[in-house]
């Protein structure tokens, strides 16, 4: 019988993988004159994370003089290498014309870059752009398409904004309660305060879940302590219809769901 054997091949770290380690924990440390010196020497070398972290430095005026159009330069190369983070802030500088001329055409383009890889921020951003039409051709369908994919990957405001589109009955969508509750419950949980308000709301009108003043008011209760104005008072309109009995159960939902969930800050 032949014997087969297995090459088991053991690649060592890189060196620019060791030294951008070493260089990170001094950022990270706040020691950034020391990673200015080191991620310039690896961002040279063409290594991508560094390239996007001397912009970051340029950006902020870390351990170099703030610098605009050198942060820019930097998050360019690093979004050569398909950096999404990079691509993104590469897309706010034309956004916001930090630098270069304001061009929201640029800005979609570059944020639509980094959806492709799935960060969340840029989908949001590049929605909102469609939605209003801001700079843009207005595309309430494309803007549809970002968010709910946002919104599938867990952002919060995407889920708020899923939630708004139904039971508003917008782009192209038909208006539908439960679905709205239902976003609203996902971006409500990981402590949108807006969509807890608005969580709060349903519940109280008993629209798209069965009516319960005292789930209402346990959402009001966490979207007051994250300081929003309208539920606060949210939760002066509902103690209204509570009598002693009530009130004491709903100040204990909203114990619960003020331990239980996330209060925004």
């Amino acid at each position: 019988m032949r014997l087969i054997y297995f090459l088991i091949f053991i690649f060592p770290l890189s060196v620019h993988a060791v030294e951008y380690d070493a260089v990170y924990d001094a950022y990270i440390n706040g020691d950034y004159e020391t990673a200015f010196v080191g991620f310039s020497e690896l961002a040279d070398k063409d290594y991508m994370r560094a390239q996007f972290y001397l912009g970051e430095l340029y950006r902020e005026g870390k351990g170099v003089e703030q610098d605009y159009a050198k942060s820019l330069e930097w998050y360019k190369k690093a979004a050569e290498h398909g950096e999404p983070k990079a691509i993104h802030n590469v897309a706010i500088f034309y956004h916001n014309g930090i630098v270069v001329e304001r061009d929201f055409t640029e800005a979609a383009l570059w944020y639509e870059k980094a959806a492709e890889k799935d960060y969340t921020p840029s989908m949001a951003n590049v929605a909102k752009l469609y939605y209003k039409g801001d700079g843009i051709k207005e595309d309430k369908a494309r803007a549809l398409y970002w968010w709910k994919r946002a919104a599938e990957l867990g952002s919060k405001g995407a889920q708020h904004n899923m939630g708004l589109m139904y039971i508003t009955g917008q782009a192209g969508l038909e208006q539908d309660f439960v679905q709205a509750a239902k976003w609203y419950r996902k971006a409500a949980e990981q402590g949108s305060k807006e969509a807890q308000n608005s969580l709060g709301t349903m519940y109280f009108e008993g629209k798209g879940v069965e009516k319960d003043l005292i789930k209402a008011y346990g959402w009001f209760s966490l979207s007051a302590a994250a300081d929003f104005e309208q539920a606060k008072l949210n939760i002066i309109i509902v103690e209204k219809n509570f009598n002693e009995v009530e009130m004491l159960d709903a100040k204990s939902i909203a114990d619960e769901y003020l331990s239980k969930y996330i209060v925004d800050k």
